[in-house]
């Protein structure tokens, strides 16, 4: 029952998380202020309509509207429900891990903080600010010791070198941003193997998309995603191994 409502309580939150997503690139008329982003008004990205309480009930909405716009039947985007069950996981796992309530808070904010990077990342390959200074900030705060601040500045420096002597090509800024994060969030080994994976999962998809005909050498491919699986799958193993 406590795994279901955790669920519940995920997708709702999941629902949240992409109203963030979309207004971080396209906010609201009154500005991108917090409350411009948080407490605006939903509605339909294609026909602009106003969206009903019926309309944004989590995954059940998208169910019975079978994936349409209410108001002008145009395809409602995957993204919505898949963030929304992607974070009713994330609440699950997080709550059979038994935290006490602040730790509790502390890893869903981390992770549906990743969730949000890898989303928008993957979409407009760019992280946002907004997003990764305020976790990085929570992560020093909460998680603050020698061996993080190193593990974060190694991290930092390694992908920041990348980044600037590929001009940026093989690596953006936001990834280096990211690295912080990741170093402050976990162990040495778990943020070693988070690299370590990424880096795998990364070159392998990108072998796949050139093989296949969807990318070349030449063309830029969002990392973030890649890292925040690649931290996903340490802290599964470090978690539940």
């Amino acid at each position: 029952m406590m795994l279901l409502s955790s669920f519940v309580f995920g997708l709702v939150f999941g629902s949240f998380l992409n109203v963030i997503i979309y207004r971080l690139k396209t906010p609201p008329r009154r500005g991108g202020t917090a409350r411009g982003i948080i407490f605006g008004r939903s509605f339909c990205p294609e026909c602009k309509a106003r969206l009903k309480w019926f309309d944004l009930i989590p995954l059940l909405s998208f169910i019975f509207l079978r994936g349409r716009c209410r108001y002008c039947n145009k395809t409602i985007y995957w993204q919505y429900p898949i963030v929304e069950i992607l974070s009713g996981f994330i609440w699950v796992f997080v709550w059979s891990l038994g935290f006490e309530f602040w730790n509790f808070v502390y890893y869903i904010f981390i992770f549906s903080a990743l969730l949000v990077i890898a989303v928008y990342d993957f979409k407009w390959k760019i992280i946002p600010d907004k997003i990764i200074y305020p976790a990085i900030a929570v992560a020093l705060i909460y998680n603050f010791n020698v061996s993080s601040l190193l593990v974060a500045t190694a991290a930092f420096l390694f992908f920041f070198s990348i980044y600037f002597f590929s001009n940026g090509k093989a690596m953006g800024l936001g990834d280096a941003k990211l690295a912080i994060l990741i170093g402050l969030f976990f162990s040495p080994a778990a943020a070693s193997m988070a690299f370590i994976t990424a880096f795998v999962i990364g070159a392998i998809s990108g072998i796949i998309l050139i093989v296949f005909g969807k990318k070349t050498l030449k063309s830029q491919i969002a990392f973030g995603p890649f890292v925040v699986i690649g931290a996903t799958i340490a802290f599964l193993i470090y978690n539940y191994g």
